[in-house]
């Protein structure tokens, strides 16, 4: 409680956290964490929307707030399932509040936990009912019943033993829209719209333990085909009729449709943010998205368009249809929209709208994607059957979808792409789902543009790690991210080849610099696929020179054996090469076998290099050789001597060593 005053004591029921105009964490009291799935995200220095979604879209307040326009805000009764065993309603009250250790204006936010309360308010509400339920049998007389029938704030139905309608109040007739000569006397399952439900087990239980079915939520239909949820009480009554079927069945209905479709919509959009914290990209996460969407709000398909640039034919026919349409020219000219997703519920069967769907080309202003695009807001479609400006209209007719509707997917302004989604049913406009969807469009365009920097990061990241290791062997660069402190290994026994171009300098002397660089990049990038071939490693280009080794950084026990192979492969190379462009190009090369110490040393430009007197002969090697021939020392000829052929040399005085005797290598045996 550091950041509050010292005097300020909250009851355990309520947590705080306090965000600055950038709505970044300051501080947070230690309980907060038990409102939300994943507690990291309440570090100090993240976003509070990470957190508590419901505060996007609500930008615009929090900042009168802060300016002191506006002296508070609450956000009351939000639902949260933080298991499939736990949930939680809570309010968020929230304040101007000076910081003491800036003077900076901050929001203080207070989050009340009032499940219990809820809680018991849902069901005070409907016990009132079922205690007039109750004390209607406890009177055992329709004459009661009759009197309080009118008298109900709830739905009422009086049904017989075979579940005929034989009276009703005002309410019913106000929620269903029927009127009482269309319901009188006619099965209460007009008014059902689950199939499921089983009439005659609710009265055989009624029957068999004589006491109140409480809290029945059912799936009913109004005289439109508007699907609502009431949640019934029913208790058995005898009456005080003298015949043999003097029972009758009361139910008491509470229209609950609103608090299941606002309940829904709050676990949806706490599922997506869910979801897209625990995905690795849009692809992933896409298609959980529109599933979730689609089975708590009731949809049948959903879809997910996404913008791309287009050919500059595409463009011209989109820029026509904007103009023809009038819309707004301010959108990129140079993009359409293509749908890159779909999900459709599994007792739905629509191949040929989908299908359409993957092939097709939307552009600005052109049906329910194009439409939600140009106008940068959510679009309703009551009935396809209705609009003509629907590409797909006839499809969908045929498949017998009719309610559709759309809302964009974008971040800080910049549109990104448009969700859809479609009904078998005819749909009236829902503007609060529009708010809700508004909400979940910004966390997913959020989520796109956060992957797009990440991927954007990791490109960059490759890049260098890709110039890296172009420059030093693989575990060399890993030692290297690791540790600052120098490098070096001691190796008992590598091989190493020095090649020189003979009379390569004479001829850059007469050409242009760049004809001279041209030429050494293709006769080394043969060279370095050779290195690949023979999975040696390149240590480096001096000049005309190229130096490449065998048996480091992995010790290896061919290594000779490969550098004498690569050797016999660079003779070929060169004669090849002289014949493609008319060159006369030869080559000495000169081997030797021992060991070496090798590291990287300084603190700029590194380079992986060799040193000892095992490099030092190698050298010699070459600049004493012959061109066109492989000059190899006597260690280097005992190893390949089973396996390659040779000629003794006459001994030869190298510098530093005196009289050598040398082979050379001419051929693989």
């Amino acid at each position: 409680m550091s950041f509050l005053a010292q005097n300020i004591l909250l009851p355990p029921h309520i947590e705080y956290v306090v965000i600055n105009k950038e709505l970044v964490i300051l501080a947070r009291s230690s309980g907060i964490s038990r409102f939300i799935d994943f507690p990291e995200e309440l570090e100090l220095g993240r976003d509070i929307r990470q957190s508590f979604p419901e505060l996007i879209g609500y930008e615009a307040i929090l900042s009168e707030i802060l300016a002191v326009q506006r002296q508070n805000f609450q956000l009351t009764r939000i639902y949260r399932a933080l298991s499939k065993e736990r949930h939680v309603y809570i309010n968020l009250y929230i304040n101007n509040y000076q910081s003491r250790t800036n003077s900076e204006n901050c929001l203080l936010i207070f989050v009340e936990d009032v499940t219990e309360s809820t809680n018991i308010e849902q069901k005070l509400v409907h016990k009132n009912n079922e205690n007039s339920l109750l004390l209607s049998a406890l009177k055992s007389s329709e004459k009661y019943i009759n009197q309080i029938v009118t008298s109900m704030a709830d739905a009422l139905i009086v049904t017989d033993l075979k579940g005929r309608i034989k009276t009703i109040n005002k309410k019913t007739e106000e929620l269903f829209g029927y009127s009482p000569a269309e319901l009188l006397d006619r099965s209460i399952a007009k008014i059902i719209a689950d199939r499921n439900f089983l009439l005659s087990e609710i009265q055989q239980y009624l029957l068999t333990q004589g006491k109140v079915f409480e809290n029945m939520e059912i799936a009913c239909q109004t005289k439109s085909q508007e699907q609502i949820t009431v949640a019934f009480s029913c208790s058995m009554i005898q009456t005080d009729k003298e015949t043999s079927d003097n029972y009758i069945y009361i139910y008491i209905g509470r229209d609950i449709t609103q608090d299941e479709r606002l309940e829904k919509r709050q676990i949806a959009q706490h599922n997506v943010t869910r979801i897209i914290s625990e995905s690795a990209n849009l692809a992933e996460a896409t298609p959980k998205i529109l599933q979730d969407i689609c089975e708590y709000l009731g949809w049948d398909v959903g879809e997910l368009w996404m913008i791309e640039e287009v050919t500059n034919e595409e463009n011209e026919t989109k820029i026509s249809l904007a103009e023809n349409l009038k819309l707004d020219q301010t959108q990129p000219q140079n993009s359409v929209m293509r749908c890159v997703e779909s999900w459709v519920k599994k007792t739905v069967f629509i191949p040929e709208f989908t299908t359409f769907a993957k092939q097709m080309t939307c552009y600005i202003g052109q049906s329910l994607p194009g439409r939600v695009w140009a106008n940068n807001s959510p679009q309703w479609i009551n009935d396809i059957l209705n609009d003509n400006n629907f590409l797909r209209k006839e499809i969908a007719l045929k498949e017998g979808l009719h309610g559709a509707f759309g809302f964009p997917i974008q971040n800080d302004g910049q549109m990104l792409g448009v969700m859809a989604f479609y009904s078998k049913k005819a749909q009236k406009l829902d503007e609060d789902l529009f708010k809700v969807m508004a909400t979940i469009g910004s966390q997913i365009g959020q989520f796109i543009k956060r992957k797009k920097a990440e991927q954007a990061l990791r490109y960059e990241q490759e890049k260098t790690e890709t110039l890296l290791l172009n420059i030093l062997p693989q575990p060399i660069a890993e030692r290297l991210k690791q540790q600052t402190s120098t490098i070096a290994d001691n190796f008992e026994e590598v091989t190493v080849l020095f090649a020189d171009l003979v009379g390569f300098t004479p001829w850059s002397s007469e050409v242009s610099p760049i004809e001279v660089v041209e030429m050494l990049n293709k006769i080394f990038s043969e060279f370095d696929r050779l290195t690949e071939k023979h999975q040696l490693e390149k240590i480096k280009t001096i000049g005309d020179a190229y130096m490449v080794v065998g048996g480091l950084p992995t010790p290896r026990g061919d290594s000779a054996r490969s550098i004498g192979s690569m050797a016999l492969d660079i003779i070929e190379t060169i004669d090849r090469f002289n014949a493609s462009y008319n060159k006369d190009f030869r080559i000495r090369i000169g081997i030797n076998t021992g060991p070496v110490v090798a590291g990287v040393i300084g603190t700029k430009k590194f380079i992986y290099d060799l040193w000892g007197d095992t490099v030092n002969i190698a050298s010699r090697m070459e600049s004493q050789g012959v061109p066109n021939k492989i000059q190899v020392t006597a260690t280097t000829y005992d190893r390949l001597k089973d396996k390659y052929l040779f000629k003794q040399r006459t001994p030869i005085y190298i510098k530093g060593k005196g009289k050598m005797i040398t082979y050379m290598l001419v051929g693989r045996k």
